[in-house]
């Protein structure tokens, strides 16, 4: 919040204008000063200050009349009363036209300054509040995630439900359509965020890396183990374990890993001690798993148990239709400054059919 405000003071009386004015002024603060409502209506709207300081009694108009002017043209102005008069009937009138609050002639400085932080601090409080829902209104917002997709709108509510039970989630889509920051925020909105998130492809390397990149080995357990090395599944512990192209893990591995899946425990390649791990996994796939099983080239027993939950990501043809306020979130999470984006220059966003990638997602989650 800013230490220099501008405020509005209107009072009849001479020596109270100047009184403030010159209190205020010497605070560092910028005061504007009016003898009565019309003209204090006539500043108010050529310029909003951040607070108003108004006495109830005034010719021509009084307080709550020019109160209630005020409140249509800008709601959020914090608005504080004076009177010398300490009528009830007065300051009830006033809190119910929308003051924040009265003070009553003569006044102590400090406690009408204290008075005024107050007002302050809540209309930043309020407009803290208006901006996070302004930010959830034209897109849907989870986590890091923004998207205004219908389709994507209810994965992130399911994903937001799921990430809080420790089941395993299996992921199906097309590449590119945000399989691996679903299961980011899956990790980083559960109990598990303050533990580790780890990735593997498993469709990247050979069967023999893939299974000492898992599940690490011992010393000498084979040409070039040189040294003892964890796995991902041991580095994974107390965390997320997202095996990305799940329908490339051969049979072999298929089978280590559902033991891990049953047990919670697993031994390095060429060990024989026996780890306890306490791991979710989330399982990614663009392939049709169930067709795979049928042809035997993937497991059964496996599928079952990674699909606990399943997840199915709309293709980004379904998502053709993008947020004016997607090229401004770009912009900013790029550190580049503008001034405003055409509407127009979307279009041909909305028309692409990307072949894979696409910008259907915006994300800053930890990579």
């Amino acid at each position: 919040m800013k230490t220099r405000y501008r405020i509005l003071i209107v009072d009849d009386e001479d020596n109270v204008r100047r009184m403030l004015a010159t209190a205020f002024s010497l605070q560092g603060h910028e005061t504007q000063c009016a003898s009565n409502g019309q003209t204090a209506l006539q500043h108010f709207a050529d310029a909003p200050p951040d607070v108003v300081l108004m006495d109830i009694r005034m010719p021509e108009m009084n307080g709550i009349e020019a109160l209630k002017v005020m409140r249509a043209q800008h709601p959020r102005v914090p608005i504080i009363l004076m009177t010398a008069y300490a009528e009830v009937e007065t300051a009830v009138e006033a809190l119910r036209s929308g003051a924040f609050d009265y003070v009553i002639k003569p006044f102590d400085l400090d406690e009408l300054n204290l008075l005024i932080q107050r007002a302050l601090q809540l209309q930043a409080m309020k407009q803290e509040i208006r901006s996070l829902h302004q930010a959830l209104s034209t897109s849907w917002q989870w986590g890091h995630i923004l998207t205004n997709s219908p389709g994507m709108m209810d994965i992130c509510k399911d994903t937001a439900k799921i990430a809080l039970s420790q089941a395993n989630v299996l992921i199906s889509g097309e590449s590119g359509t945000g399989k691996e920051l679903i299961a980011r925020a899956i990790h980083y909105n559960s109990r598990r965020a303050n533990g580790p998130f780890i990735k593997i492809n498993c469709a990247a390397l050979p069967e023999s890396l893939l299974e000492s990149e898992l599940f690490g080995h011992e010393k000498g357990a084979f040409t070039g183990a040189q040294t003892r090395r964890q796995g991902l599944f041991e580095r994974a512990h107390q965390g997320t374990l997202l095996l990305d192209e799940i329908g490339e893990m051969p049979l072999v591995l298929q089978a280590k890993l559902l033991r891990i899946l049953q047990e919670r425990e697993f031994e390095r390649i060429g060990g024989h001690q026996t780890i306890q791990v306490d791991i979710r996994i989330v399982a990614a796939t663009n392939r049709n798993l169930q067709e795979m099983v049928k042809e035997g080239t993937f497991r059964e027993d496996l599928f079952y148990r990674l699909n606990v939950i399943h997840l199915t990501l709309p293709p980004l043809r379904e998502r053709r239709k993008i947020s004016p306020c997607w090229p401004t979130t770009f912009c900013r999470n790029s550190a580049q400054k503008t001034s405003g984006i055409l509407l127009k220059s979307t279009l041909p966003l909305c028309h692409f059919s990307p072949p894979g990638r696409g910008l259907v997602i915006f994300a800053n989650y930890p990579m």
